[in-house]
């Protein structure tokens, strides 16, 4: 039984993807429902991975605005807390020892520490299914449900590989971001609970 289990699911048909909206009325609302969206938190792991380096941390994002948000990224096995905090006159990192570095945007912020820009005002978006706006984005293609499933936007490659109903929303549950110039460095997450206090 377990055999036949296996060799009917490999050959199930593949998720049907679109190179074009497959309603672009639904994209359209989709896209201006979750943009209104400004007031969320989510609760999730993240995983990174670069050349010579690597690990997970389980993610809390509370939303405010676009400029005011706290994340907190806990590691495993008693590494610490690391929080981002987001305000209109700067952001701060405070690391598990409680040292802190301040600059004025949060992805150069990440770069000061990671040695490269961790995209957090895109994520911010990419998270929702969409785009951040004011950037280009190109968008590749759509699933079977008329969701984005794949896009480019500012050096990234986005990839929103499950969605669910949240509420009156639908929003990824996973997401695979990963460089267009370098193919060592990639952010994978997953988000197990969103909330809203819009």
């Amino acid at each position: 039984m377990l055999l036949m289990a296996v060799m009917l699911s490999a050959c199930a048909p593949p998720k049907k993807i679109s190179l074009t909206p497959p309603n672009e009325q639904q994209w359209q609302q989709h896209q201006q429902q979750v943009s209104a969206i400004h007031q969320w938190n989510i609760s999730g792991r993240m995983a990174i991975e670069t050349a010579d380096n690597g690990g997970q941390v389980d993610i809390f994002w509370q939303q405010e605005k676009n400029d005011i948000y706290d994340i907190r990224m806990i590691a495993p096995f008693g590494g610490g807390t690391s929080v981002l905090t987001s305000r209109p006159e700067g952001v701060t990192f405070t690391n598990g020892n409680g040292e802190q570095i301040v600059e004025q945007n949060a992805d150069r912020l990440m770069e000061r520490i990671e040695g490269w820009r961790f995209p957090v005002s895109g994520l911010r978006y990419w998270i929702l299914g969409v785009p951040a706006p004011h950037n280009n984005a190109r968008l590749i293609n759509w699933n079977e449900q008329g969701y984005l499933n794949i896009m480019e936007q500012d050096g990234w490659r986005i990839e929103m590989l499950n969605y669910k109903q949240v509420g009156r929303y639908i929003l990824p549950k996973k997401i695979f971001i990963s460089r267009l110039d370098r193919d060592d460095l990639s952010v994978r997450m997953v988000i197990r609970k969103w909330g809203f206090t819009d």
